[in-house]
């Protein structure tokens, strides 16, 4: 199929452009560079490209290179031009794309890995930030891809972070095409979880690597300095020909902690590995949880009968989740002090301070700011 790209050059050049079709996060494979030392004039250029028949659909990535110079790579350096990177994406008759919470923003969600006790409730011992893109086909879903990054680690606990497409199976995904994507570099297996029958995928076993050596937490104190974030991460979710998809949960799906096996995680539960979990509230856990853990201890009050989940009496939950890229609590400062309407907000179940967690109702010096 055909395209056309407008390119608007600030002086006559050459430009070369690259498109990752197998969105593997690199522009190194055969077929990916459309464009080569194609001459272009001052203003606006009307390019014709063919996108490459065994594109996958979805939303990925371009580079484009103008210079006076010939003969450049998608990467490396040049003595005169510019490179810029744009997202598209890349669609088929029937398709259609849908985003949450849009195609640009991220939603973010908060856990205190305290559960069931609330402790300092800080609500930053894991911070991810992410968006999904769904391809649907004649209104299935195909295909989904998740971005996102790990704002911070706030916990002395070692965490996981997993997301769960309940409604689907791990029988369900493509596994010979579903991929994901650290740090730029494509990881050895997709993440999905070969001890459960639904479809979970492990974003990391352990989000503690990513603090730095220098600072206890990541992103959490401010005397630790503005630190970069540690973890970027991109995950495409390829769904077998053939599956129906209407049982499949909507975005932003089940974003949930985990303790990494063989860590302490706690009196009383020492190392529960994969059986300790913390979701968003009344959210049920997974297949791997152990029920027993809802025993009436600290102040959880879950009852499966009345499907409540991860809550206590007061209606405070052990994770949250804003449609935005929210700035959480410094370490140690409870998640009521930095934002005294959140309390209001819990305590109606959500129909009193919608707008809560925005920076203007934050606590001056309470909340961690990149």
């Amino acid at each position: 199929m055909d395209s056309i790209v407008t390119v608007n050059a600030s002086t006559n050049g050459y430009l070369s452009a690259w498109f990752d079709w197998n969105q593997d996060g690199d522009f190194a494979d055969e077929g990916e560079q459309v464009f080569t030392d194609t001459q272009l004039q001052a203003g606006n250029n009307n390019l014709v490209f063919t996108v490459d028949a065994a594109a996958y659909i979805g939303t990925t990535w371009s580079r484009f290179r103008f210079s006076q110079q010939q003969g450049l790579d998608y990467f490396g350096g040049a003595a005169t031009g510019e490179v810029e990177d744009h997202p598209l994406t890349v669609t088929g008759e029937g398709l259609s794309v849908r985003y949450y919470p849009n195609a640009t923003d991220y939603t973010t969600v908060a856990f205190e890995d305290n559960w069931p006790y609330t402790a300092d409730y800080d609500m930053n011992d894991v911070v991810v930030s992410y968006r999904i893109t769904e391809i649907l086909r004649d209104g299935n879903v195909v295909k989904s891809k998740i971005d996102g990054y790990l704002g911070a680690v706030g916990a002395s606990y070692h965490n996981g972070f997993a997301i769960r497409l309940k409604g689907l199976n791990r029988s369900d995904i493509d596994t010979d095409t579903s991929r994901l994507i650290k740090n730029d570099v494509l990881s050895e297996t997709s993440g999905l979880e070969q001890i459960s029958n639904e479809a979970i995928f492990v974003i990391s076993e352990d989000t503690s690597v990513y603090k730095l050596d220098s600072c206890d937490f990541h992103r959490t104190l401010m005397s630790c300095g503005a630190e970069d974030v540690q973890l970027n991460f991109t995950l495409h979710v390829n769904i077998k020909e053939g599956t129906n998809t209407s049982s499949l949960m909507s975005m932003p799906y089940d974003p949930f902690i985990f303790a990494t096996p063989d860590y302490y995680h706690g009196a009383g539960y020492f190392q529960p590995g994969r059986k300790w979990e913390v979701h968003l509230p009344n959210y049920e856990p997974t297949e791997q949880f152990d029920a027993e853990l809802f025993a009436g201890l600290g102040r959880d009050v879950s009852n499966a009968s009345t499907n409540t989940y991860f809550k206590t009496a007061e209606n405070l939950p052990w994770a949250i989740m804003v449609n935005d890229e929210w700035l959480w609590p410094t370490e140690n400062t409870d998640l009521l002090a930095a934002y005294p309407q959140y309390a209001t907000y819990a305590e109606s179940s959500g129909e009193q301070a919608q707008n809560w967690f925005e920076s203007q109702f934050a606590t001056p010096d309470k909340c961690y700011i990149p």
